[in-house]
C-alpha cells in the first residue's frame, strides 16, 4: 500500500434495514454523523425501508433535503428484515459496507474499530455480543439454543452470538450479491462466501425507542432460513430416525415371538408395544414430512424465480459521494 491510500479517499456505506422506526432515526443519524466525523472520510447511509405507517419515510426526507448523504430504497410492500438487508447492499456503492440496525442497539460507535480492522487487512468484521441488555430471557434462551443447533449442523461457519452487524468489503459484498437465495440469512451467506474475517466482541445496548418489528413468526422463520438452507443433517436425521425405529420395531417383534413361544402369548402387552410402536411411528413419519417439506417448499419458491423484492422508489441526496478508489485497494489510516 502507498500513503496516497488514505482514509479520506474512500466511501463507507452504512446499510440500515427498518420499518417503523421513526422515533430511533434522528438520534442514529446524528451518531453516524458524528463516527465519520472522527474517522475523516466520505460516507453514504442506505436506508432499505419496508413501507412504514408511522411516517419514517417522511422523517428520512427531512433529512435528504437538508443534505445528508442518504438514499432511501422503498419497496412495494413489506419483504422483511433478511431481504431488506440484501435490498440495501445491492444499492451501496462504497468501498466497505457497514450494516447496523437502526435501533441503537448495535452502537454506531464501533464502526470506527471496524474499519480499522478492515484496514488492516480483513475483508469481513463481524461484531459479537458479549451480553444483550434488555431483552427477553426466553428469548435469550431460546437465541442461544439456536446459535447451538447452527454450530453443530452448518456446513458454514457461523460465528455464534453475532446478528447482522458487520463490516464488508466491496468485494465480499459483490459476491453476496451474487447469491440468488429467498431466504436472504446474512449471517450464513457471508460465511458461505468466504474471505477472511475478523471478530470483535461488544456489549449490546437496549433499544433507544419503541419495541422490536421482528415477532416470534419472525423469528422462527430467520432460525429455520439459518438452518435448512445451509446444512443436508436435518434430512439425515430423519432417515437415522427411520432406521432406528425400524429397528426397535424389529427387535419388539421378535422379542414378542420369542417370549410367546417360551411362555405363551399374553393378550395385554403385544397391543401395548404395539400401541407405542405406532404413536412413535407416526411421530417420526410427521416430522420428516415436516422436514422433508422444508426443502421441498424452498426448491418451490427457487423454481418460481419470482423477484425477491420490488422496488417502488429511491430517494437520494445530491450530496451521496461518488467512489474515487481503484476497486479492492484498502486505505491507510491517516
Amino acid at each position: 500500500m502507498t500513503g496516497s491510500n488514505t482514509l479520506d479517499s474512500y466511501v463507507i456505506s452504512v446499510v440500515v434495514p427498518l420499518y417503523n422506526e421513526k422515533d430511533n432515526v434522528p438520534v442514529f443519524i446524528k451518531r453516524i454523523e458524528e463516527v465519520f466525523s472522527r474517522l475523516g472520510c466520505r460516507w453514504e447511509l442506505v436506508f432499505a425501508l419496508d413501507p412504514s405507517t408511522d411516517g419514517t419515510r417522511e422523517t428520512i426526507l427531512k433529512y435528504v433535503d437538508e443534505g445528508y448523504p442518504i438514499r432511501m430504497v422503498t419497496f412495494s410492500r413489506r419483504v422483511g428484515k433478511p431481504l431488506s438487508l440484501l435490498a440495501g447492499l445491492e444499492h451501496s456503492s462504497g468501498d466497505a459496507c457497514v450494516v447496523i440496525d437502526v435501533d441503537l442497539q448495535d452502537p454506531p460507535e464501533l464502526i470506527e474499530k471496524m474499519v480499522d480492522k478492515w484496514i488492516q487487512g480483513s475483508k469481513v468484521v463481524i461484531a459479537q455480543r458479549t451480553s444483550r441488555k434488555g431483552e427477553n430471557f426466553l428469548y435469550l434462551k431460546s437465541a442461544e439454543l439456536f446459535y447451538k443447533i447452527l454450530e453443530r449442523f452448518s456446513e458454514v461457519n457461523v460465528p455464534k452470538n453475532a446478528g447482522d452487524f458487520r463490516l464488508l468489503d466491496a468485494r465480499v459484498v459483490r459476491e453476496v450479491c451474487r447469491f440468488r437465495e429467498r431466504h436472504g440469512f446474512l449471517r450464513g451467506i457471508t460465511a458461505a462466501a468466504g474471505f477472511s474475517t475478523t471478530v470483535i466482541t461488544f456489549d449490546r445496548d437496549p433499544r433507544f425507542a419503541g419495541k422490536t418489528q421482528i415477532s416470534f413468526s419472525g423469528a422462527v422463520n430467520i432460525a429455520l432460513d439459518g438452518i435448512i438452507p445451509f446444512s443436508r443433517v436435518p434430512v439425515r436425521l430423519v432417515f437415522l430416525f427411520g432406521l432406528a425405529l425400524s429397528a426397535l420395531a424389529l427387535g419388539g417383534t421378535s422379542v414378542w415371538i420369542v417370549s410367546g413361544l417360551v411362555t405363551g402369548f399374553s393378550s395385554n402387552w403385544p397391543i401395548l408395544l404395539l400401541g407405542f410402536l405406532s404413536l412413535c411411528l407416526s411421530a417420526v413419519t410427521l416430522t420428516g414430512l415436516g422436514v422433508i417439506g422444508e426443502y421441498v417448499l424452498r426448491t418451490y419458491e427457487e423454481a418460481r424465480d419470482r423477484p425477491r423484492y420490488i422496488v417502488e422508489e429511491v430517494v437520494e441526496a445530491s450530496t451521496i459521494p461518488r467512489r474515487l478508489s481503484e476497486p479492492d485497494v484498502v486505505p491507510e489510516r491517516s
